[in-house]
C-alpha cells in the first residue's frame, strides 16, 4: 500500500498529499506548491534517526560559500527527536523538506529506502548540478563552490568527485579510526571506491539513466549495502568520474550508520530481513568487461 507524503516547503506548515510531485524539466516548473525558483545546485540529503548528527550536517550545507542552492531534505519518518532537530532549520527558504510515512521494518526492507528518497528528490530537483549528502556527513565550506567551478570550467566533464575523510566513531561518539579516500585519477570503476557524498554531476545526465533503467537509483534491496555503488555502476556505463584531489567532506561512520549496522556482530531485524546482498566485485567486474578499466 502506497504511503502518503508529508511536504514542508520553505518553512511552511506541513501538509499531507498522496499525489505524485512532478518536475517538468522543459517548462522548469515545480507543481503542487514547491518553488518555481531555479537553483544552481540541488543538494539531496537523506535522513533517518540520527538526531546527534543531522543538525551539523544541515549546517554544513547552509554555510557553503556558494549560496545558490536548494536543499532537498528527505527524511524517512524519523523519531520525534530527529524531526525536532530538523524543524529548527526549516525557516531557511533554501530547504525543501519531505517526510515519508513508512513505519514498519518489513516495509523498510522491501526497497532500498535511501534510493527511494533520492529518486523522489531527483524528480523534484531544479538545479543544474546535483549533489548528495547524508545525516552523518559534513560538507567542508567550499565544497559546492569548488565542484561547480570545476564543472563550469570543463563543460565536457559530467561527473566530479573529491577526496573524503572517513571517521569511525565508537559507542561514545569518540573517533576510533580515521582514513582518507583520495581523488587522484579519472575512473570508469567508481563503484565501492567513492562515496556518493563526495560527488557532483550535471542534472542533464539523468534522462539517459532513466531511459535505460526506468529509474535513477536502483531500489532493489539486493543492493541495500551498496546502493551508491549500484548508481555509480549505471553512471559508468556512459561517463567517467573526474577527480578534485582535495578532501571536501567528512564522513562519520557510527553505530546507527548502515555501514555500522552491517559490521555489527548482532544483526538487527532490518538486516535480517534483507535478501542476499550483491557485491562490489560483480559490479566492478561487469564494468571491466565493458572496458571500464581504460
Amino acid at each position: 500500500m502506497a504511503s502518503k507524503c508529508c511536504i514542508l516547503g520553505y518553512g511552511a506548515a506541513a501538509k499531507t498529499d498522496s499525489r505524485m510531485y512532478a518536475f517538468n524539466r522543459t517548462a522548469k516548473e515545480i507543481q503542487y506548491g514547491w518553488s518555481d525558483i531555479l537553483a544552481r545546485v540541488s543538494v539531496i540529503m537523506t535522513s533517518y534517526n540520527k538526531p546527534e548528527y543531522v543538525g551539523k550536517s544541515i549546517e554544513s550545507i547552509l554555510k557553503q560559500t556558494l549560496t545558490d542552492f536548494e536543499l532537498l531534505l528527505m527524511d524517512d519518518n524519523s523519531n520525534k527527536k530527529t524531526k525536532k532537530v530538523i524543524g529548527s532549520y526549516l525557516n531557511d527558504k533554501r530547504i525543501k523538506y519531505y517526510c515519508s510515512n513508512v513505519t514498519s521494518i518489513s516495509e523498510r526492507a522491501e526497497k532500498i529506502r535511501y534510493a527511494v528518497q533520492i529518486n523522489k528528490a531527483l524528480s523534484m530537483a531544479t538545479g543544474q548540478y546535483i549533489s548528495y549528502a547524508t545525516d552523518d556527513n559534513i560538507y567542508r565550506p567550499q565544497r559546492l563552490e569548488k565542484m561547480v567551478n570545476t564543472l563550469e570550467s570543463n563543460p565536457e566533464i559530467k561527473i566530479v568527485y573529491s577526496g573524503s575523510k572517513v571517521l569511525s566513531l565508537d559507542k561514545n561518539g569518540e573517533v576510533k579510526k580515521t582514513m582518507h579516500r583520495m581523488a587522484k585519477s579519472k575512473t570508469w570503476l567508481a563503484p565501492c571506491t567513492i562515496d556518493h557524498c563526495s560527488i557532483m554531476h550535471r542534472a542533464d545526465i539523468l534522462p539517459t539513466i532513466y531511459e535505460k533503467w526506468n529509474s535513477y537509483w536502483d531500489e532493489d534491496p539486493q543492493f541495500y549495502f551498496i546502493g551508491d555503488a549500484r548508481f555509480f555502476w549505471r553512471l559508468n556505463h556512459f561517463w567517467p568520474f573526474h577527480p578534485i584531489n582535495e578532501v571536501l567532506d567528512d564522513n562519520y561512520i557510527t553505530k546507527k550508520s548502515l555501514h555500522g549496522q552491517m559490521t555489527c556482530a548482532k544483526k538487527n531485524r532490518l538486516i535480517r530481513l534483507l535478501p542476499e546482498q550483491r557485491t562490489c566485485k560483480e559490479l566492478r567486474d561487469y564494468l571491466r568487461n565493458l572496458g571500464g578499466d581504460k
